[in-house]
C-alpha cells in the first residue's frame, strides 16, 4: 500500500462500518464488531494492491459506504435488518470487486501469469502488459470463488448469500428473473454498486480511467465508446434508461437519512452537469451578451431540465 491515502481511507471505512453496526445493534456483542475489522482489513488491503485503472480501493469504499447508508435507511423505514443480514450485505459489498485482484484465488499463479476464472477450475493467461482490468470478464466469478475459499470458516456470515449478492452485480445486467430483483439484499448490493460509482463527486473525471478498462478488454466499441468523452456524452441517457430502474428502491431508503440525501444529491448533480453541457447554445445574435437586458439570475435554473420532476 504505497499510496499515502491508502491507510487513512481503509481505516476510515472500517471505523464507519463498525460505528454503523453499533448504531444498529449496540455494543453488547463484541464478536461482530471485531469480525468487521478483521474482514474489512483483509479484503481492502488486497484491493489496495490492484493496478486496475478504475476499480480500485476508493471505488470499493464508496460502494460499501453507499450500501451502509442504504441499510441504515431500510432499518429506519422498516426495522427489518437483522445482524446477519447486515453482515452478509456489508461483506458482499466489500468483496463485490475483489475478483479484479490477482493472487486472491488458490489457483492463481503469478509466476506463470495464469489466473483462475472462477468457473470450472479453469485458468487464463494474462500477458505482462495487462492490468487487473483484464480480469473484468471473470471478476464476479472470481469474487464468488474468493468468498468460498477464504470466508467459509466464518460462522457469522452465509457464503451462499454472499455469492448470490455478488452475482447480482454482473454488468451489463443479464436477462432472467433473478436479475430483475431490486428490493432484496442482493438487489440493494447492486444498487449500492451503481450509486457508489455514479454519486462519486469525481466520477465524471474518472470516466477516463473507466474507458481505459473498457479499452483493455476490448468492449469499448461494442458499448459504443470510441473515446472517453463518449462515456460522458452518453451518461444522462445511460442513467435514465439503464441504471435508474435498478436503483429506484434503494434511493427511497437513502432519502431516509441525511447522508443518504447528500448521496442522492451528488448522484443527480453528476447527471445535471452533463445535461447542462449538452444544452444547445442559441445563435450568436441571440446570446445574452449581445442583448441590452439581463435575465434575473433567479431564472437561470429554468435552463436546466428538472431531473427530480421526472421521477419524484
Amino acid at each position: 500500500m504505497s499510496h499515502p491515502c491508502t491507510q487513512p481511507l481503509l481505516n476510515t471505512c472500517i471505523q464507519q462500518l463498525q460505528s454503523g453496526y453499533i448504531d444498529f445493534y449496540g455494543k453488547s456483542e463484541s464478536e461482530p464488531i471485531t469480525f468487521i475489522d478483521q474482514i474489512a482489513r483483509v479484503v481492502l488491503s488486497k484491493i489496495a494492491q490492484t493496478d486496475a485503472p478504475y476499480h480500485d480501493l476508493e471505488h470499493t469504499v464508496l460502494v460499501t459506504l453507499a450500501g451502509l447508508e442504504i441499510l441504515r435507511g431500510k432499518q429506519i423505514n422498516e426495522g427489518s435488518v437483522s445482524p446477519q443480514d447486515w453482515l452478509n450485505t456489508i461483506v458482499s459489498l466489500l468483496c463485490h470487486d475483489i475478483g479484479y485482484c490477482k493472487r486472491i484465488c488458490r489457483a492463481d499463479r503469478l509466476e506463470q501469469r495464469r489466473y483462475a476464472t472462477g468457473a470450472d477450475q479453469q485458468t487464463i493467461y494474462l500477458s505482462p502488459e495487462t492490468t487487473d482490468a483484464s480480469l473484468t470478464p471473470y471478476h464476479v466469478d472470481r469474487g464468488q470463488l474468493f468468498a468460498l475459499e477464504t470466508l467459509s470458516r466464518f460462522n457469522l456470515i452465509n457464503i451462499d448469500t454472499i455469492q448470490h449478492n455478488i452475482e447480482l452485480t454482473r454488468f451489463p445486467i443479464p436477462p432472467g428473473k433473478k436479475y430483475q430483483d431490486t428490493r432484496s439484499y442482493a438487489g440493494l448490493v447492486r444498487a449500492a454498486d451503481l450509486i457508489g460509482q455514479l454519486a462519486d463527486p469525481n466520477y465524471l473525471t474518472k470516466m477516463t480511467q473507466l474507458f481505459r478498462e473498457f479499452e483493455e478488454v476490448g468492449t469499448h466499441h461494442s458499448l459504443g465508446y470510441y473515446h472517453p468523452q463518449d462515456l460522458r456524452v452518453a451518461y444522462p441517457d445511460f442513467f435514465y434508461t439503464v441504471v435508474y430502474a435498478y436503483i429506484r428502491d434503494a434511493l427511497e431508503y437513502l432519502q431516509c437519512t441525511d447522508h443518504g440525501q447528500e448521496t442522492v444529491i451528488r448522484l443527480y448533480q453528476n447527471v445535471a452537469i452533463v445535461e447542462r453541457e449538452q444544452l444547445t447554445p442559441p445563435p450568436s445574435e441571440l446570446r445574452i451578451e449581445h442583448l441590452e437586458f439581463r435575465l434575473d439570475p433567479y431564472l437561470d435554473h429554468f435552463c436546466l431540465p428538472s431531473i427530480s420532476a421526472r421521477y419524484f
